[in-house]
């Protein structure tokens, strides 16, 4: 097998042939010097292939732009492309990208099902928009949103989510609504000697005001 540069007048050679006693393909002869000027257009790095390489790059950054695209290419592949064929390939993977999310959220009700069937006595809410570490953070994906939480320690210091949820907003209502959700599947605080940290005044206001509990605030190290 013998493979050549496709510059006539470039000297860069390898050939390998069959070695029948290992069972292996051996490269006899390698001349790895190219005499010819880099080539920077490929017709393998078609549409297809490109909207593949965009994809994983998308999922990584969102808001990826044209220039930034083709300076990837230009970059990680040696690549001067086409303006109108990176248009297309980009294109296409915000639609592979951007649907999958979409189609994600379609399935927001099926996946509440399944999470009731595998987790008996769960509590799962679609639909309404009015921890014990309860935080907020921003959701890095094109239709945006914060995703609320409340999270747990047990006895051998394990951290486990106890409750999350997806808003479009981080505000008083939402978090009210996420509190009172809270405090009506764990109920009595005393109780259950419960006790609620949080890093974040707002939180710690809306359990003073709305539900009425006793909370710690992780950050000056005091009650409210």
């Amino acid at each position: 097998m013998r493979a050549v540069c496709k510059d006539a007048s470039c000297g860069w050679l390898v050939y390998a042939s069959n070695n029948t006693e290992n069972n292996c393909w051996q490269i006899k002869t390698f001349m790895d010097d190219h005499t010819c000027a880099r080539e920077t257009k490929n017709r393998l790095a078609n549409r297809k292939w490109l909207a593949c390489k965009l994809v994983k790059k998308l999922r990584k950054y969102l808001n990826l732009r044209h220039s930034e695209a083709a300076q990837y290419f230009k970059t990680k592949c040696d690549l001067e492309l086409n303006k109108s064929s990176l248009t297309r390939a980009l294109g296409d993977a915000r639609s592979v990208v951007y649907g999958d999310a979409a189609a994600q959220y379609g399935m927001v009700r099926d996946y509440g099902l399944t999470l009731l069937k595998s987790n008996p006595g769960s509590t799962v809410t679609v639909g309404v928009i009015p921890q014990p570490n309860p935080d907020g953070a921003f959701l890095k994906t094109r239709h945006g949103g914060q995703i609320l939480s409340a999270i747990g320690q047990d006895a051998n210091n394990h951290i486990y989510v106890i409750a999350y949820a997806i808003v479009p907003v981080e505000n008083t209502e939402n978090w009210r609504w996420f509190l009172e959700l809270l405090h009506q599947d764990l109920g009595d605080y005393k109780k259950n000697k419960l006790c609620f940290i949080s890093d974040m005044q707002k939180v710690c206001n809306i359990y003073r005001l709305s539900l009425k509990m006793m909370f710690t605030h992780w950050a000056a190290d005091y009650i409210c």
